[in-house]
């Protein structure tokens, strides 16, 4: 015991030394915390039926959206915390929309692109990538995007849409906070395929403290969201906005790999 204290306590030290990568999965300390967030809105009329989940449920919109400006002022009327879901090229030929950055942009246009993207998704505290696979495996082009969302003090939640990501070494290596997804819940809008994934998140956030989930606003998702985070006290778990998953230098357990059950949607590469 009087060892695990100590391997606690240097482990703890590494972590304030190291600053702001909050990748790494925590030792529980009382109550594990689960973290969700709704990513994928703009587009949908539909999508404001997301509005009805706890408000530490975040958003993340859509840039240059129909609905995703309003959508924005509705939840952060719900002190609801909203995030940036910019496109970023993908191994795909799906369309990626407007607000895109793709790796033949020079820094410039970068820059420009991710202002735009920005200034479109009203009171966002920071970003994670719309699809990805082919950017976030870039250093060079994930380096320009670290630069911009450190200089507008955001952080970096890397959805994880392929193995080769390399988004928050980079994030690291430009001191811009960051930390990863650990379980998409909703690649099938199916009650076991979700009990399945929901199941994989508590688990998770208990053995190490917390964890992130990636969701959708399908109506679906939403419903079993509903059910499933009123159930959360008999679970000893709770939920938290986004933001407190970087207020809190907890001693890392392990690095940065959660071993994926599966594959990210097709949909999300």
């Amino acid at each position: 015991m009087f060892k695990q204290h100590w391997l606690i306590k240097l482990c703890c030290l590494a972590g304030l030394l190291a600053g702001v990568n909050s990748d790494c999965l925590a030792a529980p300390e009382n109550k594990a915390t689960i973290y969700v967030i709704i990513d994928d809105i703009g587009y949908r009329y539909t999508d404001d039926q997301a509005l009805v989940l706890p408000s530490e449920v975040t958003f993340s919109i859509l840039p240059h959206t129909p609905l995703g400006e309003a959508l924005a002022y509705r939840a952060h009327g719900q002190s609801r915390e909203i995030m940036l879901h910019l496109p970023m090229a993908a191994n795909s030929d799906k369309s990626l929309g407007p607000g895109a950055i793709t790796p033949h942009m020079v820094p410039e246009e970068i820059s420009h692109t991710f202002d735009s993207a920005l200034s479109s998704v009203p009171f966002a505290i920071g970003v994670n990538n719309h699809m990805g696979s082919e950017l976030t495996a870039s250093e060079d082009a994930m380096a320009v995007v670290m630069q911009q969302i450190k200089q507008r003090n955001l952080f970096f939640v890397d959805s994880r849409t392929t193995s080769k990501t390399v988004a928050q070494q980079v994030a690291q290596q430009q001191h811009v906070p960051n930390a990863r997804r650990h379980v998409f819940l909703d690649h099938e809008q199916t009650e076991p395929f979700m009990q399945t994934q929901w199941q994989r998140l508590l688990r998770l956030a208990k053995r190490h403290g917390r964890a992130i989930a990636i969701a959708h606003p399908h109506p679906e998702s939403i419903a079993f969201l509903q059910q499933q985070l009123n159930n959360l006290e008999s679970e000893q778990v709770e939920l938290r906005p986004i933001s407190h998953y970087f207020q809190n230098n907890r001693p890392a357990v392990f690095a940065s790999e959660v071993p994926e059950s599966i594959n990210p949607p097709v949909s999300a590469r």
